[in-house]
């Protein structure tokens, strides 16, 4: 009984505490270290989602379809699964109160595969395929700067509403893409996209990745956009 009664007594004071994110530490908004530990701390609870909030998962994401689309490329990935973004480590936060901006720097390493169909030019060589492909790296650097401002909510507590978002990457380690069946598995016609896939592998992420990564940035944003309209700002910094 003594041990059923103190799992309670930790359950009414977990509950009394009223944090809905108690794995979030409160930070000064100029202690950039502080804010760059919790960050890390959260990426792989928003990674799994958390359902009480209503935030979704943000790895192991799918995509069923991506148009990506270059000019004389007509390139369309299907069926995607992106695995990767609740193992980013996170170099730097800083947030500007009088620009209220919150801008993060941080290294992933990133899975992406599915169904491709390809036809058109290549970095001007000519290319066609339609089945499996993958690309993967250790570490891409994303830059991303979030915009908010401060509204009510109807608990009538304050929060962030993120407003806008600006992004750049920069691929950091060697990108490894692999398209099958090109050219209907004739090896002689496909290796010549193949010698591009092993040499110029960063341009051509560079024409064909963006809307990926685009995807990618879109739903993350999705998810702290979620978080921080179901979390109070009490919560999340220290005045």
């Amino acid at each position: 009984m003594h041990y059923l009664s103190l799992i309670f007594l930790t359950y009414l004071l977990s509950e009394s505490s009223g944090s809905l994110a108690p794995f979030i530490k409160p930070c000064k908004s100029d202690d950039t270290e502080c804010l760059k530990a919790s960050t890390q701390i959260a990426i792989p609870y928003l990674g799994k989602g958390i359902p009480e909030l209503g935030v979704p998962p943000g790895d192991s994401l799918t995509f069923k379809e991506i148009n990506a689309d270059q000019g004389e490329l007509k390139l369309t990935f299907r069926d995607t699964k992106l695995v990767g973004t609740s193992k980013c480590q996170v170099i730097n936060v800083v947030r500007d109160v009088k620009e209220s901006t919150i801008s993060i720097e941080i290294d992933c390493p990133l899975l992406i595969n599915g169904l491709y169909k390809l036809d058109g030019k290549l970095l001007f060589i000519p290319a066609q395929g339609d089945g499996n492909f993958e690309i993967k790296t250790n570490k891409v650097k994303i830059f991303a700067t979030l915009k908010y401002k401060t509204v009510n909510g109807n608990n009538g507590q304050k929060h962030w509403k993120i407003t806008g978002y600006d992004y750049s990457y920069d691929l950091i380690e060697r990108v490894h893409i692999k398209l099958e069946n090109l050219f209907n598995g004739d090896e002689t016609r496909a290796k010549p996209i193949l010698d591009i896939l092993n040499n110029s592998w960063k341009e051509l992420i560079t024409e064909i990745g963006a809307p990926i990564i685009k995807e990618l940035i879109s739903k993350a944003v999705d998810s702290i956009k979620k978080f921080c309209l179901a979390v109070p700002t009490t919560e999340l910094e220290l005045l």
